[in-house]
């Protein structure tokens, strides 16, 4: 009889285990145009768009758009992100994964949060990676192209990071591999460095004041005077950077991190 329960028992764990964990349910709405940037057609594109990737990548993605951030909440844009994503309950999970773009027209700001899975899938450099492809279209109020290039980019870096795969400074991190590149390009530029001071110690130069010293053959000169002829000024313009392509970056204690500047 006990035998016969102890079977009973572990059939049931075995199907226990078989049963695969529930996934978090995509948010209701994901694109909240209260700015009116886009058309019916546009929405519903994105719309769907950004619920399909929340749901395959299991964090939710969200875009927003307002007339003035400062309408829904205190402190800068940064800020008033993370006030607006908290207020609205967004993220899936119990971690509240999510990511999350706000455009504020009134002075052109914007800003780029992450929490739970999307911190961990959009470093600060993914971040910018992803500012990188869609400024250029919002620079010229394409809004749809924009807004689609920016859940394009976050789908790619969701979808690495699900596999293990982290786009950081080095590019695509993977586990352990990391600290190998670094000791391999470490021992690399050692060895270069040490070839080059060991070149330099062997070879002597010396320095040349007078330009009769680069004189050779039989030549008698009765005078010779060092005459100041002229300078030559070399200059390089100093391209500005464009304020829009440029962000601050920002952590919070509650699990935020995110990317704000200009579009």
């Amino acid at each position: 009889m006990k035998r016969l329960i102890s079977i009973v028992v572990a059939v049931f764990l075995l199907a226990l285990l078989a049963i695969p964990t529930a996934a978090a349910e995509a948010p209701e709405y994901c694109v909240y145009d209260n700015a009116g940037l886009l058309d019916d057609i546009e929405y519903q594109t994105l719309e769907d768009y950004a619920q399909e990737i929340s749901t395959q990548r299991q964090c939710a993605v969200y875009f927003v758009t307002v007339d003035d951030f400062r309408d829904y909440g205190e402190g800068d844009i940064s800020n008033v992100a993370r006030q607006f994503f908290l207020a609205n309950d967004f993220g899936m999970g119990e971690e509240k994964d999510g990511v999350m773009l706000i455009l504020s027209m009134e002075d052109r700001d914007r800003s780029l949060i992450v929490h739970g899975f999307g911190e961990t899938a959009l470093t600060d450099y993914g971040r910018e990676y992803i500012c990188e492809h869609f400024l250029d279209d919002f620079a010229d109020d394409d809004w749809f192209h924009g807004v689609y290039d920016y859940l394009s980019y976050t789908d790619d870096l969701l979808s690495q990071a699900r596999e293990g795969k982290i786009y950081d400074r080095y590019n695509w991190i993977t586990g352990g591999v990391l600290w190998v590149w670094s000791l391999i390009l470490g021992v690399v530029i050692s060895l270069i460095v040490c070839t080059i001071q060991r070149a330099m110690m062997r070879k002597k130069v010396h320095e040349q004041t007078s330009a009769l010293d680069y004189v050779q053959g039989d030549i008698h000169i009765t005078r010779k005077r060092d005459v100041y002829s002229h300078t030559t000024e070399v200059r390089r313009k100093i391209e500005k950077k464009d304020s829009g392509s440029s962000g601050s970056h920002s952590h919070s204690s509650d699990g935020f991190s995110g990317t704000s500047g200009k579009f």
